[in-house]
């Protein structure tokens, strides 16, 4: 069998089994079987819901099942370490760095209590002599403070301002006023989902959002709508003022030190859902600016707002990054000597990390069963089992980049296990994935002598400045995927810790931010019943995917189809379409227009 090659048969339809979550209903899921994916392959997967465990490739039915399960990721450039997981990295720290530790590795058990109670008795001691902040450090911070505050931004000059503008035709000028006059209707009969864009604003002001109702303002005027012709070729046919003016209209009353930059970043969603024609495309600015597209330009139309969202990611960062500079007590903890860093071998403290491809061997399959049958209770665990759970190699091994910044660093991709040692003892193992821009962790285990010390937590530490690590040497290698997120269950909702994190929305596909409010909905949403679920998480347009027209299948005939060994199109073959159309079917909801096209099918 072919890399990438999977036998259409599997895709008949889904198949149900006891929720392995909540152990109540039903849970559906969609799969399949094959030797081997490419690496970029399973990350195009990854990237609609798919996960992997051994050779089965797996999605969940998201309509049907009883517990909500979302693809989960975070950008690890961007992550920064809750308190709790910054008192974890410190004492791991600590008990690697003893001096005792490093001398007697041979009995773990007893020395890692020893240096345990030494850590608590210097906790404690800190604790009943807490000082006050030195004065020259203090001042230090003061100063930083306000140079910060004396800070001011460069001011950005638009071109588009500059140029004289053409002349508009008067009838399209009058259609766009027309079409404003229906917008101003459209957010008066929704000012309540309008207002609620702003409520974290709203709420440090100490508004009240029914306050907030009756004072915003949108008797907006039509006529003093300007409406130029654009000067950039990828900022729409037109662009116009119109919500620069219903900001205009309530800067003083409630939005005074609220930027316009800020207030259009927080209206995009609002504008692609409501503000849509016949005959025009629009698309909100960062600048305040809305942009107008004819309907020839969809594809430029798409394109740009996509181009907007990633300018409010970038913004997003540099608030973190900022934040970061502020609060310099509260940088993440260090954890891997980044001097004698390599990609497949590096230090922290006394214990050392090997990358290695995924196998089964006696030394692993025992410290797995230590921690099956102590962590989990779990009496038994069979070898065959365990490699083909953990050790199978899912994924072509052959795969790797050479950096171009520093040819000593290899990107290794495909199923790895990442041993850590103390000494010559294995300790804990994670097993990983690795691709081209991403590091997806699939399992975690270690001596249960270490289980106070919260040696799950610390892995997925490790793993991130892994990434940030491998980053300097390969800059489109920044995302951890930590496969799936389930808010009602324990074991599943820790992953939300590891923030900034997104979660994949399983109908447009896009990522979208875990915030507060997410959170809260996702509780609503898994307290229905589930064909009473609004399944969507995003409000971006689905007309910018440009694989989900469940009605376009003039692309089928394109497929590559293997039979006998032989590859060719399913129109080459003397073969009823009609026959495999419930199988297509299945298999484009499940994997969409690109990656059908890029899979050969097995008849």
């Amino acid at each position: 069998m072919n890399i990438d090659n999977i036998n259409l048969g599997y895709f008949e339809a889904d198949h149900s089994s006891t929720c392995s979550y909540c152990q109540k209903a039903k849970s559906y899921s969609l799969g399949f079987s094959t030797k081997k994916l490419y690496p970029s392959t399973y990350h195009s997967m990854m990237d609609r819901g798919w996960r992997r465990c051994g050779t089965y490739y797996y999605k969940y039915n998201f309509t049907m099942n009883c517990c909500l399960s979302y693809t989960i990721r975070a950008n690890a450039l961007l992550s920064q370490q809750k308190k709790g997981q910054r008192k974890i990295a410190k004492t791991f720290l600590k008990l690697l760095e003893s001096d005792l530790l490093s001398k007697q590795v041979a009995d773990l058990k007893s020395t890692l209590n020893i240096i345990n109670n030494n850590i608590k008795q210097d906790h404690l001691s800190k604790q009943s002599n807490i000082k006050n902040p030195n004065p020259q450090q203090q001042s230090l911070q003061q100063q930083q403070s306000l140079q910060q505050k004396n800070i001011k931004p460069q001011q950005q000059q638009n071109s588009l301002h500059k140029q004289k503008p053409q002349q508009i035709s008067e009838d399209i000028i009058n259609s766009l006023k027309v079409h404003f006059q229906q917008y101003l209707q459209i957010i008066v009969s929704n000012i309540q989902e309008f207002i609620l864009l702003f409520k974290e604003y709203f709420d440090s002001k100490g508004f009240l959002i029914e306050e907030v109702q009756t004072i915003f303002q949108y008797n907006l005027n039509i006529n003093t709508i300007k409406i130029f012709p654009s000067q950039v070729a990828n900022k729409g046919d037109y662009y116009c003022n119109f919500i620069m003016l219903i900001y205009g209209l309530n800067k003083k009353l409630l939005f005074s030190d609220f930027p316009v930059d800020k207030f259009a970043s927080k209206i995009i969603p609002f504008v692609q859902k409501n503000f849509i024609s016949d005959q025009f495309l629009f698309v909100q600015e960062l600048t305040g600016f809305l942009s107008i597209f004819t309907k020839e330009n969809v594809k430029k139309a798409n394109e740009h707002l996509i181009q907007i969202e990633k300018q409010i990611v970038e913004q997003k960062q540099k608030i973190i990054i900022e934040q970061n500079i502020q609060k310099p007590l509260k940088q993440n903890i260090k954890l891997i000597d980044d001097q004698t860093f390599k990609s497949n071998l590096f230090q922290i403290g006394n214990m050392k990390v090997l990358l290695k491809p995924a196998e089964c061997t006696e030394e692993n399959f025992q410290l797995y069963q230590r921690y099956c049958q102590e962590i989990h209770g779990k009496q038994k665990e069979n070898k065959s089992g365990y490699q083909s759970f953990l050790c199978e190699q899912g994924l072509d091994q052959k795969k790797f980049i050479q950096s171009k910044i520093d040819g000593s660093k290899i990107l290794f991709m495909g199923c790895f296990h990442m041993r850590y040692y103390i000494g010559d003892t294995l300790v804990a193992v994670g097993v990983v994935d690795i691709t081209e821009t991403a590091l997806s962790s699939v399992y975690y285990f270690y001596d249960p002598i270490f289980e106070e010390f919260n040696f799950g937590t610390f892995g997925a530490l490790v793993e991130i400045e892994y990434i940030q690590l491998m980053n300097q040497y390969f800059p489109d290698f920044k995302y951890y995927y930590l496969g799936f997120y389930l808010q009602n269950t324990n074991k599943m909702s820790y992953k939300g810790d590891f923030e900034p994190c997104e979660l994949l929305c399983p109908e447009t596909y896009t990522w979208v931010a875990l915030t507060k409010e997410l959170r809260s909905e996702i509780d609503k949403r898994q307290a229905q019943a589930t064909n009473q679920r609004k399944l969507r998480i995003s409000n971006q347009n689905v007309g910018i995917i440009d694989d989900m027209d469940m009605n376009d299948k003039s692309f089928y005939g394109q497929i590559q189809i293997s039979l006998r060994g032989k590859v060719m199109k399913l129109s080459e073959l003397n073969f009823d379409q009609k026959q495999l159309k419930k199988y297509l079917d299945n298999a484009y909801c499940r994997f969409g227009k690109q990656l059908m096209q890029k899979l050969i099918f097995e008849l």
